[in-house]
């Protein structure tokens, strides 16, 4: 039953996101109609996790740390991240509700943790430095540092290291990668070009590729951050 049970879990998770995106496109974007099926819609996102968290949470000790880290990753980056894609950048910006109002990088971040449901200080760590956010939320051996490093060093680190989601402190700036186990995405509330949240291929994004130092850390791989998800 378990084994049947999930993949129909993560198939509804992700619609979710899908069904939101849906429903406010067909509404004027600052419309109250729109800004109310924006938030119904990601309250339900939100309301799946709690609940993919409860029905996994009595047999959490007998997955593999690989089961762990696909049902994490899915959470925060199939089932939260997607409502927040095309959100309006500002360095001041906070927003809780995706497509309304103005998001900070440091706010994206610990705002789709938060809500992907991991217990965080999501103010606190959205206003620290990049790097001082990875190492707050990810245990020293699952953080890498480059300095003055290609792009494409940077990429192949990211493949060794496998599927799962990343955060990442750039000189100005911080993001996701999420590495899908086919392509590598760099997502982000972008200060440049669109000035909103984007996913687009890490290989390719101007950002990632002009900072000279990174600090990635691998969340989805750290097992205090899984325990702490789950309970």
């Amino acid at each position: 039953m378990k084994i049947i049970f999930f993949p129909l879990l993560f198939i509804l998770f992700i619609s979710c996101a899908d069904k939101e995106k849906q429903k406010a496109s067909a509404l004027p974007r600052h419309s109250a109609a729109a800004t109310l099926a924006t938030v119904l819609d990601y309250d339900s996102c939100k309301k799946s996790i709690l609940l993919l968290k409860q029905k996994n949470k009595t047999g959490w000790n007998k997955l593999s740390k690989s089961q762990k880290e696909k049902i994490f990753t899915g959470a925060a980056a199939e089932t939260i991240i997607p409502s927040w894609i095309g959100t309006a950048w500002d360095f001041n910006g906070t927003s809780e509700i995706p497509q309304q109002g103005k998001i900070a990088c440091g706010y994206f971040v610990t705002t789709v943790l938060r809500d992907a449901g991991l217990p965080i200080a999501r103010i606190k760590l959205a206003q620290c430095a990049s790097e001082q956010m990875v190492t707050a939320l990810i245990q020293p051996k699952y953080v890498q540092r480059f300095s003055n490093v290609s792009i494409d060093q940077f990429i192949q680190a990211v493949q060794q290291q496998g599927f799962g989601l990343y955060i990442v402190g750039l000189d100005n700036h911080v993001g996701f990668i999420y590495n899908d186990g086919a392509e590598i995405y760099f997502i982000h509330s972008t200060f440049v070009g669109t000035r909103n949240v984007q996913k687009e291929k890490a290989a390719a994004s101007w950002v990632l590729g002009k900072s000279k130092y990174k600090v990635l850390g691998k969340i989805s791989a750290d097992e205090k951050a899984l325990n702490r998800w789950i309970n």
